[in-house]
């Protein structure tokens, strides 16, 4: 697999809510002045974290996106550079042009060396195939764990199960920009006014006074890129524009990264596409439009096909207020995709204990739910949720 290029090395999707008017000026020259959504206690716990720790263990969440990928990454290359060891942890593979990020290939679907939630001995050092060796060497076993753009704790997936016993032991550094996030760690870095995880990364690397090089800035620009839609939305604002010119500065690509992530489909998801568009229907006088994506259309799509966009082009279509995906993940649940240009969608998203931003979240649906009984309880719920609307307007 080639790298995208311009890069250094080899290695339910979401966007952001639309930020509050007041928004910092100046970004890096004043500490403190990052963001009004992080409290100076919380920057300092975070910087504790990090730089007492000998060994990182970040996770990413299920169904990877850009910008936890690219988070999880541009962190992992810092910390790196600073000497540190950092082992990354995402329950489902990675899809393409996301799989050619620097150090992509290092990203692990299985904790290394545990089962169950077992604990290793302090003094084992976890080897890229997973087995634990012993030769005392400081932060072989995990001194703190971070997640990145995660906004709850079952988001992580299955690997959740077997790091349960590590979320119970250590210190977790919770980095992320939804407003649903629950806040689980011992330190939150959440802030909505963030356009993407990764703004909230490359502000943490300014405080380290460990700006990111050219693997590490690659990543964090395309987690900006992903989670903006190339800088499109309306969560964009100054600060993500300057943070991701600062990024471009340090020798990210910007052109080559917008046409891998944008442009340019795998032929999988092209194949997929014109499967999942056959079932494209509107309800509410057009106001609400839907697809659905079987397990079946998956597997004659081709492995690494996925969804992505999918969300967006129903939610974009003209006179539509809620675009819905409906899916049959692999894993079994059925997974909701909510887009919206005027309909805080995290608001439906939450009555099924789902989550996100304003204008992109998603839930799922626990077997045996069929995508006929999501499809029922999806429309219904968005259908009365416009209706409301209409009526207090």
């Amino acid at each position: 697999m080639t790298a995208l290029t311009g890069f250094a090395g080899q290695d339910e999707g979401r966007r952001a809510a639309p930020a509050p008017a007041s928004v910092p000026l100046d970004t890096s020259a004043s500490a403190g002045r990052d963001s009004e959504a992080i409290t100076e206690a919380e920057w300092r716990g975070a910087l504790s974290l990090l730089q007492g720790a000998g060994h990182v263990l970040i996770f990413g969440h299920k169904k990877p996106d850009g910008d936890t990928i690219g988070s999880l990454l541009g962190l992992s290359h810092t910390l790196q550079g600073l000497g540190k060891q950092t082992t990354l942890v995402c329950a489902d593979p990675l899809s393409d042009p996301l799989a050619r990020l620097p150090g992509a290939e290092g990203i692990l679907t299985q904790l290394p060396g545990f089962s169950s939630g077992a604990v290793p001995a302090r003094d084992g050092v976890l080897t890229s195939d997973g087995v634990a060796r012993s030769d005392g060497i400081h932060g072989a076993y995990p001194d703190v764990i971070v997640t990145v753009d995660v906004a709850a704790l079952d988001r992580l997936g299955a690997v959740y199960e077997s790091a349960a016993g590590l979320f119970a032991r250590l210190a977790v550094l919770n980095i992320d920009h939804h407003y649903t996030n629950d806040r689980f760690g011992t330190v939150n870095l959440v802030d909505p006014q963030a356009a993407a995880a990764a703004e909230v990364v490359t502000l943490l690397l300014q405080r380290l006074g460990a700006p990111p090089a050219l693997p590490a800035a690659t990543c964090l620009l395309a987690g900006m890129l992903t989670d903006t839609l190339s800088f499109q939305t309306d969560s964009t604002t100054a600060r993500t524009l300057r943070l991701a010119a600062e990024l471009v500065e340090a020798g990210a690509p910007l052109a080559p990264l917008a046409y891998q992530l944008f442009r340019q489909r795998p032929r999988g998801n092209a194949l997929l596409w014109s499967q999942a568009l056959g079932t494209l229907r509107f309800a509410a006088g057009g106001r609400i439009a839907w697809l659905e994506v079987t397990r079946e259309m998956l597997a004659a799509a081709g492995p690494g096909a996925d969804s992505t966009g999918l969300s967006g082009f129903t939610g974009a279509i003209t006179g539509v207020d809620v675009g819905i995906v409906i899916e049959e993940g692999a894993d079994g649940p059925i997974y909701v995709g909510l887009r919206s240009q005027s309909v805080d969608v995290a608001a439906l998203a939450a009555r099924f204990g789902g989550g996100g931003h304003r204008r992109a979240a998603g839930c799922q649906f626990p077997p045996p739910t069929t995508v006929a009984e999501a499809r029922e309880a999806m429309l219904s719920a968005v259908e009365a949720h416009l209706t409301a609307l209409a009526a207090s307007a």
